[in-house]
């Protein structure tokens, strides 16, 4: 396992500054129909990207924008607003989503509020500056799982607290047993505390928890630095990914708060969206355990790892001590 370990130890040490965790939410729309053609549309960035990249919204030429535009900033980032009056509607017709500078790799999360329609939330890739407004006919649930699902598995690789999270489990865990085990702990306790705060059920501050979750890392890292064997997260690592587990989901949650769940299929938005962070948590972890088997493989272990395991530790936890510092500073 020393070569895994050393890939991880060097990948962590290089990544550990510019890092953005969990930090990298959408461009959220809000539009909503306020009745004769008159849309109210509101639209932001998040906090942790500069004002200067919010994007104008350009719509069809048979709308006429309103003189007044709000533009502020708060904790859940920069906003701006502005109503627009649409005669004709805005049913099977683009909006055009123009950055001024360049995207900075920002997905979009467009929730549709237009007449007696049920809410529409459209999901689109950073490269897509296109958002369509479905006509009637075009409307309906088809694609919620499929793009909730999608949502989910983005959600996972963009989190790179997560991974990191589980990649310290996978180093205590060690065998394949326990490894399946362990991730199957924190996949159960994630997915119960991500129900629960998505359907406001309970509710935690926000930053506070990712707070945690870098503290959560580092709790691990230490672990692995001292490489006691005898204590209780080396003996049952599976009760510290449940114990984390929980509040990792209250992260994973934050994202479905901001941009919200569809009225319509709620629980299928939400089934599909956990559907979409457990598969890619699996990839990953198979990645990992991957790896490691091919380097068994190549060179069977014989050496003593302790040496790459405590750079691996420093790694996870100069990464998670410097999010854990910005987060507690900027909370």
């Amino acid at each position: 396992m020393r070569w895994l370990v050393a890939c991880i130890s060097l990948l962590l040490t290089a990544l550990a500054v510019p890092a953005q965790a969990d930090d990298n939410r959408p461009l959220t729309i809000t539009l909503t129909g306020q009745g004769d053609g008159l849309y109210e549309v509101r639209w932001k960035v998040p906090a942790n990207i500069e004002a200067a990249f919010l994007p104008d919204l350009e719509f069809p030429e048979s709308c006429v924008a309103g003189e007044q535009i709000r533009q502020w900033s708060d904790a859940l980032g920069h906003w701006r607003q502005r109503d627009w009056t649409c005669a004709q509607g805005l049913a099977g017709k683009n909006i055009v989503i123009d950055y001024p500078i360049a995207n900075p790799g920002l997905a979009t999360i467009a929730r549709l509020h237009v007449g007696d329609a049920p809410v529409e939330t459209l999901l689109l890739q950073p490269g897509d500056h296109l958002l369509h407004v479905p006509a009637p006919e075009e409307a309906g649930e088809s694609s919620t799982f499929s793009e909730f699902m999608k949502l989910g598995f983005e959600h996972i690789w963009e989190g790179i607290d997560h991974l990191l999270f589980v990649t310290g489990l996978i180093i205590i865990a060690g065998t394949w047993r326990r490894i399946l085990v362990t991730v199957t702990g924190f996949t159960v306790a994630h997915s119960i505390t991500l129900a629960l705060s998505a359907l406001d059920m309970v509710s935690l501050n926000i930053r506070a928890v990712e707070a945690v979750i870098a503290l959560s890392i580092v709790f691990l890292a230490v672990e692995i630095a001292r490489g006691r064997k005898d204590s209780l997260t080396w003996r049952r690592p599976v009760a510290v990914s449940v114990s984390f587990g929980l509040l990792h989901g209250f992260g994973f949650a934050s994202v479905l708060r901001e941009i919200g769940l569809p009225d319509e299929g709620l629980l299928t938005a939400l089934f599909a969206f956990n559907i979409g962070i457990e598969i890619g948590q699996v990839i990953f972890a198979a990645i990992l355990f991957g790896a490691w088997q091919i380097a068994r493989r190549i060179q069977p272990v014989a050496a003593q790892s302790a040496p790459l395991q405590k750079l691996a530790a420093y790694g996870l936890g100069i990464t998670a001590s410097y999010w854990l510092i910005e987060r507690v500073t900027s909370a």
